[in-house]
């Protein structure tokens, strides 16, 4: 698997990031258990770059996957949405607790949208500055689904690290083009900001098109890596043979099972609205006092259940 250095730190990445957001209670629902499993698999393939956040709530997944591993021969790359010093110091403390870790490699602002939201969020980017600046975390990255945010990501030179949604059709990307994002993503990389990228396959949407949607991405000279949910031991071997460049068996993608994931919404739905101001795609309206998806822009980040009081949307 090959390795990708972040930026000016000592710190190298495989190319091929697992994602764990598919793992956890918005999406898969898999036990600790079941999502080590996929965790144990890549880390024993050459994977050892691994991409969460608090609000993924797979901090366990990641506990017993690499149990027994040094943390020393993994990179963990985690986020919050905390705007304050205070909170995005308890936030980078539960994660060094939960994972073992003396140091997290990457620590993300969650979910930038705007220079206004990032200069809101003074407070928790300076906690996160002294924490680097400690030895407490290796990079300071900023996640975002925005042109604007990319852009505003450039505007702050503390950001070492940008993962933006990017893929070859430009899914999920709220305010502008695929071209729009290259270009502000060009001006990161010309920076020196380390760039890997989320979202390769549209949320799902792209599924079909796995292997030319990922080497898009990796063909892409401002693409560092590229982080991939994978909830089992079938996902993670295609998506390794795919990152060797080794072909993919008709075997392999039997196992996969490449079923399409939709949002659903069940009936006990009591129209609160919170997860449409969540959903910064546009993809969920309230009709007849009940929430309703737009599939077609509907990205499967799964967020919006995140906020439900009533557990009633899931990714499936």
């Amino acid at each position: 698997m090959r390795k990708v250095r972040i930026g000016t730190t000592e710190l190298s990445v495989s190319e091929l990031c697992h994602g764990t957001l598919i793992l956890g209670s918005l999406q898969a629902n898999l036990t600790p258990e079941e999502g080590g499993r996929a965790i144990r698999r890549s880390f024993e393939l050459g994977v050892n770059f691994y991409d969460t956040a608090k609000g993924y709530r797979t901090y366990p997944h990641l506990a017993i996957g690499l149990q027994g591993v040094g943390r020393d021969e993994v990179i963990i790359a985690s986020k919050s949405h905390a705007y304050s010093y205070t909170g995005m110091k308890t936030d980078i403390e539960e994660c060094l607790r939960e994972l073992s870790l003396e140091q997290v490699g990457i620590f993300h602002l969650h979910l930038v949208s705007s220079l206004d939201d990032l200069r809101a969020r003074r407070g928790a980017l300076d906690c996160l500055i002294e924490c680097r600046d400690r030895g407490l975390i290796g990079a300071i990255g900023a996640s975002t689904h925005t042109v604007a945010g990319v852009r505003a990501l450039n505007e702050e030179p503390a950001i070492d690290v940008v993962f933006p949604v990017l893929n070859q059709r430009g899914l999920g990307i709220i305010d502008g083009t695929l071209e729009d994002m290259l270009e502000a993503l060009s001006q990161s990389k010309g920076q020196g900001k380390f760039i890997y990228a989320m979202k390769p396959l549209g949320g799902g949407h792209l599924h079909q098109e796995v292997e030319d949607s990922l080497k898009y991405l990796r063909e892409l000279p401002l693409c560092d890596a590229v982080a991939v949910g994978m909830k089992d031991e079938a996902e993670v071997e295609m998506n390794v043979a795919i990152f060797n460049g080794h072909a993919v068996t008709e075997n392999m993608r039997q196992r996969v099972h490449a079923v399409e994931r939709r949002l659903i919404v069940y009936d006990r739905c009591t129209g609160c609205g919170l997860c449409i101001d969540e959903c910064d795609q546009g993809a969920l309206s309230l009709v007849d006092d009940k929430a309703v998806v737009d599939e077609p822009r509907c990205i499967l980040c799964g967020y919006c259940a995140a906020v439900c009081p009533e557990y009633v949307m899931r990714v499936v």
